[in-house]
């Protein structure tokens, strides 16, 4: 056990090096810049003598139309109550999300292919060292660039006099045990997967098939969608980090703060659970291809 405590921080620090020297995580977190700049920006510029009114900015008309055609004006309230930190944080981590956790499960399948982690079996290491790296790896990464992001919210709210209120310390907490457990969602798919072409199909359409469950739960979506997801939902629906973060979300909006630790805490388990089953998969299939 402590060998491959040991071998899992050394490979973590490896990946953590080769990440830190590639381009890729540079352009996801540039873009999530980029993007948060865009958002509070115009925000602050949606603001009039009543308040927030997104119809004043052509970016927050588009926004605010679209969200709500598909979550109601309430949802739309509430995620704007505070400013648009909530809203501008989810989607600026998307960029980093999607970039860390496909370049895990791209890696785990390309590797697996050559034979390289076969070598790892003739030292400290195995299978179940390198995934925990990887998990460490996108977990370390995913906190910096909270870090950054946060950072960033305070200086460009404070030259456009846009102040955070105390929800979006909230926000951060959930939205980053949710990112965990998306990777360790990738980490399980890899493990039972054949090649990374399949790992990564496969890794994207259990996404999509979790955030359509977490889409049929609003009643303004469409009826097609909503009797798709209802077939599925009430099976996979504790499979679905998105279940339990709109869970802490909803009780997040209410003050509900028992309700949202239970749902962070839930969220916690089941990324152990696909942890977990990752590693028993690997135990039962081996590293070779």
């Amino acid at each position: 056990m402590n060998l491959r405590i040991y071998a899992a921080g050394v490979i973590a620090r490896r990946k953590i090096f080769e990440t830190l020297i590639s381009p890729g995580y540079y352009i996801s977190i540039s873009i999530s810049l980029l993007i948060s700049y865009i958002l509070i920006r115009g925000f602050a510029y949606s603001v009039d003598s009543s308040g927030f009114t997104y119809m004043v900015n052509p970016l927050y008309n588009l926004i605010g139309r679209s969200l709500d055609g598909a979550f109601g004006k309430a949802f739309v309230s509430q995620l704007f109550a505070e400013g648009p930190y909530r809203f501008t944080l989810i989607i600026s981590l998307i960029p980093v999300i999607f970039s860390l956790s496909i370049s895990s499960v791209f890696r785990f399948g390309l590797e697996k292919k050559v034979g390289a982690l076969e070598l790892l079996m003739y030292g400290p290491a195995d299978g179940t060292s390198y995934l925990i790296g990887s998990f460490v790896k996108d977990t370390f990464l995913t906190l910096i660039s909270m870090v950054l992001l946060f950072m960033f919210f305070q200086i460009t709210g404070t030259i456009y006099n846009v102040i955070a209120g105390p929800m979006i310390y909230f926000s951060m907490i959930i939205l980053f045990v949710l990112a965990l457990s998306i990777y360790a969602y990738g980490i399980f798919v890899s493990t039972i997967s054949n090649s990374s072409s399949f790992s990564i199909t496969l890794f994207i359409g259990g996404i999509f098939l979790f955030f359509i469950i977490i889409m049929g739960s609003f009643t303004i979506i469409s009826s097609y969608i909503r009797s798709l997801a209802s077939v599925v939902s009430w099976i996979l629906q504790w499979l679905s980090p998105f279940f339990y973060w709109q869970t802490a979300t909803r009780a997040l909006n209410t003050g509900n703060i028992g309700m949202f630790v239970l749902s962070t805490v839930l969220l916690c388990g089941l990324t152990t659970t696909f942890l977990i089953a990752g590693h028993i998969a690997l135990r039962l299939k081996g590293v070779r291809r």
